[in-house]
C-alpha cells in the first residue's frame, strides 16, 4: 500500500491511500448476501437527521425478522430522529490496509417500539455498549438493502472457519 501526506480535505498532515495503489474489483451484494453479513456483526451506524444537519451514530444491533433493531437513550438525540422518519443504517468490514472488504446499507422507516414489540426486542438479549440506561428500542425496517464488495474479501462463513 501506497500512502502519502500532502494535501488532503482532511489536512496537510493527513495521511492518504494513493488510489493508483489500489487493485481488485468492486462488485455489489445480492439482498441476501447483504443481510447474511448484517446478521454477523454487532456494530453499525445509523444516520439520521437531526436540527437539518446530517448525524451518524454508532450503535449495537441485531437482525430480528425484517428489521434492524437497536437500543438508544429514551427521549435522546437518537430516539427523536427515528420517531417515525427514514434513516439509513451502514454495516462494514474493511481490512487494515484498505484494500478489501464490503459494506451494507440499509435505507428504512425507523420506528420506536413499544409494548409487546418492545418486549420481544428485549427477549433478544441486545445490550448498548453506551450504557444501561438505552432502554428505548428502534426498528428500521429493510426497505432498501444494498452492498458493495470490493478486493478479495472474505464471506462471514468463511470467516468464522
Amino acid at each position: 500500500m501506497q500512502a502519502n501526506r500532502g494535501l488532503s480535505p482532511l489536512g496537510s498532515d493527513a495521511i492518504w491511500l494513493d488510489p493508483e495503489s489500489v487493485t481488485g474489483s468492486l462488485s455489489l451484494l445480492s439482498r441476501d448476501d447483504c443481510i447474511d453479513r448484517l446478521q454477523h456483526q454487532s456494530i453499525g451506524r445509523v444516520a439520521v437527521t437531526t436540527r437539518a444537519l446530517p448525524a451518524i451514530v454508532p450503535v449495537n444491533y441485531r437482525v430480528t425478522g425484517s428489521s434492524v433493531v437497536f437500543r438508544t437513550e429514551p427521549g435522546g438525540m437518537l430516539a427523536r430522529a427515528c420517531d417515525n422518519t427514514v434513516v439509513a443504517f451502514e454495516v462494514d468490514d474493511i481490512t487494515d490496509d484498505g484494500r478489501s472488504g464490503w459494506s451494507v446499507l440499509v435505507v428504512g422507516v425507523a420506528e420506536l417500539l413499544e409494548g409487546s414489540a418492545a418486549l420481544r426486542a428485549m427477549a433478544t438479549g441486545l445490550v448498548s455498549a453506551a450504557g444501561d440506561d438505552r432502554e428505548q428500542f428502534v426498528a428500521i425496517t429493510l426497505s432498501q438493502v444494498s452492498g458493495r464488495r470490493v478486493g478479495n474479501c472474505t464471506t462471514p462463513e468463511s470467516d468464522a472457519s
